[in-house]
């Protein structure tokens, strides 16, 4: 029962640093995918935002009971099969985080120098992505949901070979 304690409380605090932190988050990657300064302004409803700030908070909040589900179901017990556990949980979300963004960095650049090549405008006219249109946070939802795969994969594997 301590335990469950814990891991609410723990995911509890995630969710709230993941909402504070959320328009940061998306301005520092924005910027790096894009390559020029950005800012959020408020030309988007409210209606439009609510869904992946959920989606956002949501795949850090639910870390902790992945991690409790895998600790669980394996019956994992030494401490660094559990932190092996966390970390391929968390690692997963941020490579596959990570590959987005550099997919979407080789897209506008790949639009823009198209662009200049056909010299059809000038550097200020250039299209870019949308940042709705990036959907950053449902990778990183996805990439954690594909840890907690492979983590539950890996060490349930690891934990029938040693029933044997």
């Amino acid at each position: 029962m301590k335990t469950k304690g814990i891991i609410i409380g723990l995911s509890l605090a995630l969710c709230l640093i993941a909402f504070f932190m959320r328009d940061w988050f998306l301005t520092f990657f924005t910027t790096e995918i894009i390559g020029e300064n950005f800012l959020f302004n408020d030309s988007q409803p409210l209606s439009q935002q609510i869904f992946p700030t959920l989606i956002f908070v949501f795949s850090f909040g639910i870390i902790p009971f992945l991690y409790l589900f895998v600790k669980n179901y394996c019956k994992i017990s030494s401490t660094k099969n559990q932190v092996l556990s966390l970390l391929i949980i968390t690692g997963s979300g941020l490579i596959i985080f990570g590959m987005r963004v550099i997919y979407l960095k080789y897209r506008i650049a790949q639009i823009r120098d198209l662009l200049k090549r056909a010299e059809f405008t000038s550097d200020g006219d250039l299209p870019g992505i949308n940042y709705q249109d990036m959907h950053l946070e449902s990778y990183i939802l996805a990439g954690v949901l594909v840890g907690w795969l492979l983590s539950l994969i890996i060490f349930r594997k690891a934990s029938n070979q040693r029933a044997f």
